[in-house]
């Protein structure tokens, strides 16, 4: 079944403050978060000059000459520091935040500008080169920082620092006389204004983000006159290899989303990560206003990157060089590049997605990008990073010099030069638990995630408190306990997610019928009581998927995937030439939990088979087929890959 566009009635997340997640899976995701991954950035904040740079005390000759997103850095650090403290008090952890918020409370210009490398290196260039200077794109995290801070502490000095940046911004760029008619060139600052419009209600940030989306990609091209405000000829920018205006086909200033206006946009284009936050404030402007035609040029979009340009882990962004799509159904595997950022920038842009339409196909996307494309982003020890995710490691690769670019080594670090993905992640995880339910104002509860959790969720009659408690992803078993002040009735909305052919209900103890709505969620719509408990099961097979046959890279290989779970295969199990492995198409593959592998992780295990190279000495080309000798198959998921000794993995296996 295919779930058809809905429109639910004011269907709103609950906030992530009324979400506990409680235990299992997410639960020791979210404490090596807290206790490990915060830490470590925060120290590498600290020795790479980002934090004393917020001192203004760099001077030519210094070190750590100060960059145009360290801003960006710090304040996802803050953010995602807020989110935690929020839930979980910690005087250490407020302290940090706290003398940070000072650091940028001194420096802050007396006309509200707030921007540590102009502050510091450039005083006299502000808003002199918006297109690549990413001074919108920082006050857009800094922004989101002090959102999560005010909503975390009840505080609002940070919240009224950045205000005043922000109010400056407004006062700067807008169609009025004097004013700068442009829009960032790297987007976040839109998606940041509507959150700053529905905390606040200020209609003037709701119509500062609808400027910035609506003025891009309109002609003449803001970047070329303000090329030509600086005296430079915007065809020989010096950084005309990546930023040349016919740089892609697709048209000028495709690269960053301005080569059309955004209605006009049928593909996706350019730089992925500017993508995604794009897309993202277009679904949060059409949910707000509402525009149906933005809405419209989502669902457009959204097809065309789920449809022919996205990855089975959900990465996104297929070739290194410009960080950028491709063309459809173009995707490596050995050379992909899916930054860990594009995957989280593609569950913003799902989550958002979900609540402009309730169609469970973003839900789906959403869940499948969290599980494989951003959680394969962090070691299992917290402390160590991806910044892109390949689907397929051959060491020789990089051992030869072939992939030379520092990001694309198929090792975590733990810190890059470019750092937008570790505090991206630490954020996304800290607020996990505004991705997991909605409601709306007809009364009906949303369960998106399996995630074990409390949550409070508002509703006309009265406060639902609601008790998840599961093993997913490694089994489909999910139990609602429901705590209410006394019976009333409310919609209790299950996603049903694509990949699952059967499922069964039990209210109690008894077996209960639900409505599978056409948006893919199934509906129980009764009075319920206190103390009543709902079990769900779903079915979670093991399945062999397929690629479209226009994606050349997969011609006759298979991935595994069971629940939301891809899987692949590593050189510590299966040995070095993973090339020479083949599925049995009829074998059948078991799934079992080894909790001494991988911090208890469950592997897929079964019949496959190998070409047998004991023959092949001195031949390169022959007519005669190599034997196949049986093995056993280990299969581990795809996110945990990399988590021990160095070595070869790939999602697509061949198939006998």
């Amino acid at each position: 079944m295919t779930p058809g566009n809905t429109q639910p009635i004011n269907m709103n997340p609950v906030e992530w403050k009324k979400v506990q997640i409680a235990g299992g899976f997410w639960k020791h995701k979210s404490d090596i978060n807290r206790f490990i991954t915060l830490p470590a950035i925060y120290q590498q904040l600290k020795d790479s000059g980002r934090i004393e740079s917020l001192n203004l005390t760099w001077r030519p000759g210094l070190p750590h000459k100060p960059h145009p997103y360290w801003d960006s850095d710090i304040a996802k650090w803050i953010e995602a520091a807020s989110y935690s403290v929020g839930m979980f008090p910690d005087a250490d952890l407020r302290d940090k935040i706290e003398d940070l918020i000072d650091k940028y409370e001194k420096i802050q210009h007396p006309d509200g500008y707030l921007n540590t490398y102009f502050l510091a290196v450039e005083p006299a260039n502000r808003w002199t080169n918006v297109y690549v200077m990413h001074e919108l794109y920082c006050a857009g995290h800094l922004l989101e920082a002090a959102i999560a801070h005010y909503q975390a502490t009840g505080k609002e000095r940070f919240l009224g620092i950045v205000r005043r940046y922000i109010d400056h911004i407004d006062a700067k760029f807008g169609k009025g006389k004097g004013k700068i008619p442009g829009y960032p060139g790297h987007p976040e600052l839109e998606l940041a204004l509507v959150r700053l419009y529905r905390l606040t209600g200020e209609p003037k940030y709701l119509d500062l983000a609808s400027f910035f989306v609506n003025q891009r990609g309109t002609q003449p091209y803001f970047f070329e006159q303000e090329a030509l405000q600086r005296g430079e000829d915007p065809e020989q920018s010096p950084y005309k290899e990546i930023l040349n205006k016919n740089y892609l086909p697709a048209g000028p200033y495709a690269l960053f989303q301005a080569h059309l206006p955004v209605r006009e946009q049928k593909s996706a284009e350019g730089h992925v990560v500017r993508a995604m936050y794009l897309y993202s404030a277009m679904a949060d402007l059409a949910k707000e206003i509402p525009d149906a035609s933005l809405q419209a040029a989502c669902e457009e979009l959204w097809q065309d990157v789920t449809e022919r340009k996205m990855y089975i882990t959900g990465g996104v962004g297929s070739l290194e060089i410009s960080e950028r799509f491709t063309f459809p159904y173009d995707l490596p595997n050995e050379t992909a590049y899916n930054e860990t950022c594009a995957s989280i920038g593609l569950v913003f842009w799902a989550h958002r997605m979900l609540h402009v339409t309730g169609n469970r196909k973003y839900g789906d996307i959403l869940e499948q990008t969290l599980y494989n494309g951003v959680l394969s982003g962090v070691s299992l020890s917290g402390d160590l990073f991806f910044y892109c995710n390949h689907l397929a490691v051959e060491w020789q690769v990089y051992y030869n010099r072939i992939l030379r670019n520092p990001r694309m080594w198929p090792e975590r670090k733990p810190w890059f030069d470019v750092s937008c993905c570790p505090p991206n992640l630490a954020r996304l995880f800290a607020s996990l638990g505004q991705y997991c339910y909605s409601y709306d104002s007809e009364g009906n509860v949303y369960v998106h995630l399996y995630i074990e959790s409390t949550a409070e969720v508002p509703l006309p009659l009265g406060t639902v408190f609601l008790r998840q408690e599961t093993a997913y992803p490694w089994n489909g078993n999910i139990r609602f306990t429901f705590s209410l002040q006394g019976p009333f009735q409310f919609g209790f909305l299950l996603r049903l997610p694509e990949w699952c052919p059967g499922y069964s209900i039990e209210l109690n103890g008894s077996p209960l019928a639900a409505e599978l709505q056409d948006s893919g969620y199934l509906k129980i719509q009764r009075v319920w009581n206190p103390g009543d408990i709902l079990s769900l099961q779903l079915e979670m097979p093991i399945q062999l998927m397929e690629s479209h046959p226009y994606v050349r890279m997969n011609a006759r290989a298979k991935a595994i995937k069971r629940g939301p779970l891809v899987y692949c295969l590593e050189e510590e199990d299966m040995g070095s030439h993973l090339e020479t492995i083949l599925l049995d198409p009829e074998e059948v593959y078991t799934a079992s939990f080894e909790p001494e592998t991988l911090n208890g992780i469950v592997v897929i295990q079964g019949k496959a088979w190998k070409k047998d190279t004991s023959d092949w000495e001195g031949v390169l080309y022959r007519s005669r087929p190599a034997t196949l000798i049986p093995v056993l198959l280990k299969a581990i998921p795809y996110f945990c890959w990399g988590n021990r000794s160095r070595g070869n993995m790939t999602v697509w296996i061949a198939s006998k």
